[in-house]
């Protein structure tokens, strides 16, 4: 996906699509974010503040989290990025909306070999960079069998992760 394409037509919603810079991720993640319709799954090495704080992707996130259709969005983290570094503008909109956004961080040694980052929709729509470290990754609006197995793993990964409290407004 080019930075100049702004993302698949409806008709190409099942098309693979590559992801190999940074304008093309921040633009998948929005499209998928802005798709959902009550649950959203990410999952990265650490807040990244590129991702996570730009304009449209918070747009996206307040759009979904204010929809007022019981929404639930769970960052999962392979490490905890110190709340004065992480991206200002999400732990504001996530201090705001705390029954909204849950963040866990992978303790469990077994789930630290997966280093990759994922963004899921409830859809089956997915962004996967299998180095969590790069940007580049495929993405796909729906593939529902994909999303299947990638919502299994994430949820394996959840389910061992221990709450981050540090995050909460006064760390509550």
């Amino acid at each position: 996906m080019s930075s100049e394409n702004p993302g698949p037509e409806p008709s190409d919603r099942q098309a693979l699509l590559r992801i190999d810079d940074h304008p093309a991720a921040l633009a998948i993640t929005a499209r998928l974010i802005a798709d959902a319709r009550r649950s959203l799954c990410l999952r990265s090495l650490r807040l990244e503040s590129w991702l996570l704080d730009a304009p449209d992707v918070l747009a996206a996130l307040r759009g979904l989290a204010t929809s007022g259709r019981d929404v639930q969005i769970r960052l999962l983290m392979h490490e905890l990025t110190p709340p004065r570094d992480a991206p200002e503008r999400l732990l504001t909109l996530a201090q705001r909306l705390p029954s909204v956004f849950w963040f866990r961080l992978i303790d469990d040694p077994a789930y630290h070999e997966d280093r990759s980052a994922l963004i899921l929709n409830d859809v089956g729509g997915y962004f996967l960079r299998p180095q969590g470290d790069t940007v580049e990754g495929s993405a796909c609006l729906q593939d529902r069998a994909r999303a299947r197995q990638l919502a299994h793993a994430f949820e394996d990964a959840w389910e061992r992760a221990r709450p981050v409290t540090e995050y909460r407004a006064l760390g509550l």
